[in-house]
C-alpha cells in the first residue's frame, strides 16, 4: 500500500459526445501485481497496476461485506482504527516512479496476501477459493519473497536476485533455483542463498 500517489479520475460531463473531466486526486493506492508483474529481469516494470484505497464506510461496504465483490478489506492500515479497502474495479496503471519507499504505508502478511488472492479472484469470477488453499498454492511465492528481502538485506539492492534465482544450481541437480522453490525445495534454494551471500 502506497500513499500520496496522484490517481487519475474521468468525471461524466453529462452526454456521451463530451469527453470526462479528467481530476488528478493524490491518494492512497494498493498495488495489485504479482512479483513477477512488478519485476522483470531485476528491475522494477515501469507500468504498474494500483487501486485506490478508500473509505470503507464511506464506499457503503456493510460490515459483513456482503456483496463487497469488487473490494479488499484493509483494516486499520493507517492506525486510526478505521476500515479501508482497495477499490478493485477501478484498477489503473501508474509509472513506477511514484512507487518510491518513503510513499509506502504497509505491505501484505502471508495472510493478508492469501486474502488478497481470493479478493482478487471473487472480484473476477464470483467464486470463493478457501485461503488454505491459496496459501498452500502461493507457499512458494512467499518464500521467494522472503528469499528476495534477504538478499536485499545483505547486498542493500534489489536487482540481481531475480537473475540470481533463474540460473541453474549444480547443487540442485542443475534445476534453476526458482524451479526448485516451484517443487517444494525451499531449503535447498535458502542454504544456496546464504552460500551466495557470504562473504
Amino acid at each position: 500500500m502506497f500513499s500520496d500517489i496522484p490517481f487519475v479520475k474521468g468525471r461524466s460531463a453529462g452526454d456521451p459526445a463530451k469527453d470526462p473531466n479528467l481530476v488528478v486526486e493524490r491518494r492512497m493506492v494498493a498495488l495489485l501485481g504479482y512479483p513477477c508483474d512488478v519485476y522483470q529481469g531485476g528491475r522494477r516494470v515501469k507500468v504498474q497496476m494500483i487501486a485506490p484505497v478508500v473509505d470503507a464506510t464511506k464506499a457503503g461496504i456493510p460490515p459483513n461485506w456482503d456483496g463487497a465483490y469488487g473490494y479488499f478489506p484493509l483494516p486499520d492500515l493507517v492506525g486510526d482504527g478505521r476500515l479501508y479497502a482497495a477499490e478493485l474495479r477501478t484498477a489503473a496503471n501508474i509509472d513506477v516512479s511514484y512507487l518510491t519507499a518513503d510513499r509506502r504505508l504497509r505491505s501484505l502478511s502471508r495472510f493478508g496476501w492469501a486474502v488478497f488472492r481470493q479478493r482478487l479472484a471473487l472480484s473476477a469470477t464470483r467464486t470463493i477459493i478457501p485461503l488454505d488453499a491459496l496459501d498452500t498454492i502461493g507457499a512458494y511465492l512467499w518464500q521467494e519473497v522472503e528469499a528476495w528481502q534477504r538478499w536485499c538485506e545483505v547486498r542493500g539492492d534489489e536487482p540481481g536476485f531475480q537473475d540470481w534465482l533463474d540460473q541453474p544450481d549444480p547443487t540442485l541437480s542443475g534445476f534453476p533455483r526458482r524451479r526448485a522453490l516451484e517443487r517444494g525445495h525451499h531449503q535447498m534454494v535458502r542454504m544456496a542463498l546464504e552460500a551466495e551471500l557470504s562473504p
